[in-house]
């Protein structure tokens, strides 16, 4: 079998070099046939940009395009004579690489549109009002966000090659991009905000480091629809729905560890990132203390020294093992004719993912009837912590902002909902 399969690949090279030397042909490509599904495959290579030791570099990278319709049994009638397919493919791929060439100049400089996408999402720390280790996740929207602006615009204005043209298009262009996309429906006025923000940073990295020849904020007065938020904290008959929900179901294995990991963001308003990352050797048993690290890798310590705080505590401790995360790795294995259910896989080194608390709090949420999607979630324990602890310590601000990892207080205002509560007195003594 294999001595057939080897002959076609040779004939079908034989064929392939023999058209390339009849027609001229002189682009690198070849085929081979998948070793699954048998059906005919192009290989060619483009080049990339990369970088190396801080600096910009251009290699190629192996590609390929398959090809449904050909395989092993019928592929000699797509090499016959002058209806090769050969020919169509060089024009094919030479067009690719006349593409990924344009794209990635190989002689870039500071004045390349391009250079500068790739020395922005290529770093790993940023700057704001200080100087931080930027998130994987920060990164990972960077990049999605530059990419696509980059494609459009070069698909669009040739002239955007070169970064001086920004300063007097960026925002006429920008602006432009994010309508074709409103207006497609591929976006909502949230996911424009997101670009929004990525795009005004870029171009204002640029202005950082250009020695003054391009313009700070250039999207600073641009207008971008506003996106409407819906998200809200829970409120008090929500909150009186979870708590039941929490001392009926605690002690089941399906809903246990969720419970615990919910109770615990209940307590402290800490986001679900730093929740499912808690390693054992940062819980201070001794002095009832947990070091949670939060983004850019700043940490924080939370107390539980409290009487309020005895019973989770002492679930803490009980949950604590000799493995590295404290809500490990686990699977639920349900047998439903035995009305049983059961923890398998579990690995104590590896911890429970945020997909994990996610699913678990959606199906709680529907279970109990909950707000829906978009409007309550995870996130709105962390809003309730923020605004139930400014409620009851309205000039302890400061202090809130720490709990929960903020870095200014501005964002700590961001997360404060309603205010006005059920207890909440808002007369005043008028004497009649």
């Amino acid at each position: 079998m294999s001595n057939i399969k080897n002959k076609k690949l040779l004939e079908l090279k034989k064929l392939v070099n023999s058209q390339k030397e009849k027609y001229g042909i002189t682009e690198n490509f070849s085929y081979r046939f998948d070793y699954k599904t048998k059906k005919l495959i192009l290989c060619y290579t483009l080049p990339k940009m990369f970088r190396e030791n801080g600096d910009i570099k251009v290699k190629k990278t192996h590609k390929e395009k398959y090809f449904g319709n050909i395989n092993e049994k019928n592929f000699r009638k797509y090499f016959k004579g002058s209806i090769t397919i050969v020919k169509d493919h060089d024009k094919w791929v030479k067009n690719q690489r006349e593409l990924a060439e344009k794209k990635y100049d190989v002689g870039m400089d500071e004045f390349d549109f391009r250079w500068w996408v790739e020395s922005y999402i290529s770093r790993s720390v940023g700057q704001t009002k200080t100087i931080k280790i930027l998130s994987p996740l920060t990164i990972k929207q960077n990049k999605f966000h530059l990419n696509e602006y980059y494609d459009w615009c070069l698909d669009n204005y040739t002239e955007s090659y070169e970064i001086d043209n920004h300063i007097e298009n960026g925002a006429d262009w920008f602006e432009k991009f994010y309508e074709e996309r409103l207006s497609s429906g591929r976006w909502s006025p949230s996911t424009i905000g997101i670009s929004y923000r990525n795009i005004r940073g870029f171009y204002n990295y640029i202005a950082d480091r250009s020695k003054g020849r391009f313009q700070y904020d250039i999207l600073k007065r641009l207008k971008v629809p506003q996106a409407q938020n819906k998200r809200d904290t829970i409120n008090p008959f929500e909150y009186e729905k979870i708590i039941d929900f929490i001392i009926n179901e605690m002690n089941d294995i399906f809903w246990g560890k969720f419970i615990l990991m919910m109770r615990l963001q209940l307590k402290t308003g800490m986001r679900v990132g730093e929740l499912v990352s808690i390693r054992n050797r940062n819980i201070d048993i001794n002095n009832k203390r947990i070091q949670i690290v939060g983004k850019g890798d700043r940490s924080r310590v939370l107390n539980f020294g409290h009487e309020d705080d005895k019973k989770i505590w002492e679930d803490l401790i009980n949950k604590k093992h000799s493995g590295i995360y404290l809500f490990h790795r686990t699977r639920i294995q349900k047998f439903p004719k035995e009305n049983r259910v059961i923890e398998v896989d579990i690995d104590l080194n590896l911890p429970t993912t945020s997909s994990y608390y996610l699913q678990r709090f959606r199906q709680m949420r529907e279970h109990l009837g909950l707000r829906g999607k978009g409007v309550i979630s995870s996130h709105s324990l962390r809003r309730y912590f923020i605004t139930s602890f400014l409620t009851e310590n309205p000039h302890q601000r400061d202090l809130c902002r720490m709990i929960v990892g903020h870095s200014s207080t501005r964002m700590t205002d961001y997360y404060v909902g309603n205010m006005i509560l059920p207890r909440t007195k808002t007369t005043i003594s008028i004497g009649v």
